[in-house]
């Protein structure tokens, strides 16, 4: 029996339609992992407090004016996405079981750093005595993805559960066989327009999920039974379902049927995802007494995103899944959906900071950075197709391109640091970071915070938390010229696990290790190199809703590393 309240799967709240912003959404817009320099990445960007180098920039702005000297590099990089995922069919004994582990590689190359100082001397013996200048371009996320999961089923099933969504839709609205009319009802007779029900309402004021729809146009859902109940148009089953009359009625007069899976599906899951996050720089640092360094950014965030997702399910055995017409007969054989998302952003901040060096070898360091003002426009679409044994019934629906545009605030963020240099030689440096993401929002392009808003801005100030990161930074020179580095990042992500309507301790953790090599050459040149492993908490998604009583839908377990090696070139002058 199917249950009439279930949860909305991932994959069915991403394609529901426009507007369907979300607090994950925002976290994934407004998450930083800072790349900068090989130099800064290997030593863990622990960098708010030591300065010196480009990476160091966008942590703390007062880095740049730590030198007496100009500089310019630039730093290309290569990640490795390394994700396992791990299908549950099904719980046993109430507890999924996660099976047929797929490994999959994703492999991309970036410049995530690359820009210059200009450091100008005031000639001055006290006060301020150096000014600098800069330009930096540094990456501050990757959003480098691709994994695959998949496994037997015979209990249920994805195109089962678009049935159970597609109810009460109207089959005519679905199939786009009529449109509003001038007195503003639905008229069923005029011209076909197979795009109208993704824009536009049915009869009732709902709108239709888009995958849902496609589903229903390509042929994979269907409505069914007597054509005389009174329910026939609103009600669907899925090409991987059969159905028997019990011989009972409903108090509406609706014949009733029982709905069962025609037999085992061989299921699997994909995604991919690409983009990135970056800063364009323009930085202000001042030098005062050699002890007291202040530093000013104002920044242009740019970020691209994009997300393609598809579910199939193919018959075990295609004869289990017979489809009687009056005048033919074929199986299901195969289904795939697809969904694919872009969005495009940009946005302006600031960001203040200091560095002051109260003891010999010791510095100490902080910043605070303004929320950022992001405008964003995403674009989507839905497709689904079917085939069956007979290739004369196979049929395909792709949904119209849906676009829409919205401004999003990102958090403000505090970093502090300390960081000690001893016998010349040895250095070793600590960062804090906190980001509050209880204050982002979304809002209109009129920067109208609580319009259309108010129930995702009300999900994050409710379930979202504070952020906190450690960064561990190291620097040994055993020889004049050689540097080696190592660093570490421990990250609370800031998600509240809330199952009981309490908020309760921060669990996921994410970790980074790192490690690089620095040469200076006795004149202006010096290269730099890092490699880093970040290893990722554990990711479930659930690809479509329970749809029964006693049976759970499918669970994918992903475990996720990231590995990435860096280096940079640059010259002082």
């Amino acid at each position: 029996m199917r249950k009439s309240i279930f949860v909305i799967s991932i994959f069915l709240a991403a394609s529901a339609g426009a507007g369907a912003q979300t607090m994950y959404d925002a976290l994934t817009f407004s998450r930083n992992d800072y790349y900068g320099t090989a130099k800064s990445i290997a030593m863990g960007n622990a960098m708010t407090a030591v300065g010196g180098d480009l990476g160091s920039i966008g942590i703390n702005p007062a880095g740049s004016a730590v030198y007496s000297y100009s500089q310019f590099s630039i730093t290309p990089n290569l990640t490795i996405s390394s994700e396992t995922g791990s299908y549950s069919a099904y719980p046993v004994n109430g507890s999924d079981v996660f099976i047929n582990p797929q490994l999959t590689n994703h492999t991309r190359f970036s410049v995530p750093n690359f820009g210059t100082t200009l450091h100008l001397k005031t000639g001055n013996r006290r006060g301020v005595k150096g000014v600098t200048l800069g330009v930096v371009f540094n990456g501050t996320n990757n959003f480098t993805s691709k994994m695959m999961a998949g496994g037997y089923n015979n209990k249920t099933s994805y195109l089962s559960s678009m049935a159970v969504d597609a109810f009460g839709f109207d089959s005519d609205f679905m199939n786009g066989n009529g449109t509003i009319g001038a007195d503003g009802k639905y008229n069923p007779f005029q011209k076909p327009d197979t795009s109208y029900p993704f824009m536009n309402p049915d009869d009732r004021g709902m709108y239709a999920p888009w995958n849902v729809i496609t589903n229903v146009q390509s042929g994979a859902l269907s409505t069914f039974g007597d054509p005389d109940d009174h329910d026939y148009n609103w009600r669907y089953i899925a090409a991987t379902e059969g159905y028997v009359d019990t011989g009972a009625k409903d108090e509406y007069g609706n014949r009733i049927y029982e709905i069962f899976l025609g037999g085992p599906l061989n299921q699997s899951y994909g995604r991919m995802v690409t983009g990135g996050k970056y800063e364009a720089i323009m930085n202000v640092g001042i030098n005062v007494n050699d002890n007291l360094y202040f530093g000013l950014n104002f920044g242009a965030t740019t970020m691209n995103y994009n997300y393609d997702e598809y579910f199939k399910e193919a018959a075990n055995d295609p004869s289990d899944f017979v489809i009687e017409y009056e005048d033919a007969s074929t199986c299901f054989k195969d289904y795939r959906a697809r969904y694919s998302y872009s969005a495009e952003g940009a946005g302006v901040y600031a960001k203040l900071g200091f560095i002051a060096l109260p003891l010999p070898g010791l510095r100490i360091g902080a910043a605070v950075q303004t929320p950022t003002w992001m405008n964003i426009s995403e674009i989507w679409r839905n497709s689904s197709e079917v085939n069956y044994t007979d290739a004369g019934f196979n049929g395909s629906s792709v949904s119209p391109e849906g676009n829409f545009s919205y401004m999003l605030r990102t958090p403000y963020r505090v970093n502090a640091g300390v960081a000690y240099t001893a016998l010349g030689c040895f250095l070793i440096s600590a960062d804090y970071e906190m980001a509050d993401y209880r204050t982002m929002r979304f809002g209109n392009d009129d920067f109208n915070w609580s319009a259309d808003f108010s129930d995702v801005n009300s999900d994050i100030r409710n379930s979202m938390g504070v952020s906190h990161m450690v960064r561990i930074g190291a620097e040994f020179k055993p020889v004049q010229g050689l540097a080696v580095r190592a660093g570490y990042n421990y990250t609370l992500t800031p998600e509240y696990h809330d199952d009981n309507g309490f908020r309760s301790t921060l669990k996921d953790v994410v970790n980074a290790y790192s490690v690089g090599l620095g040469y200076s050459s006795n004149k202006s040149f010096f290269a730099d190199i890092a490699a880093r492993m970040t290893t990722f908490c554990d990711e479930y998604i659930y690809p479509y809703p329970d749809y029964l009583d006693d049976v759970a839908s499918p669970a994918i377990l992903i475990r996720k590393e990231r590995y990435s090696i860096t280096a940079t070139i640059g010259w002082r002058f």
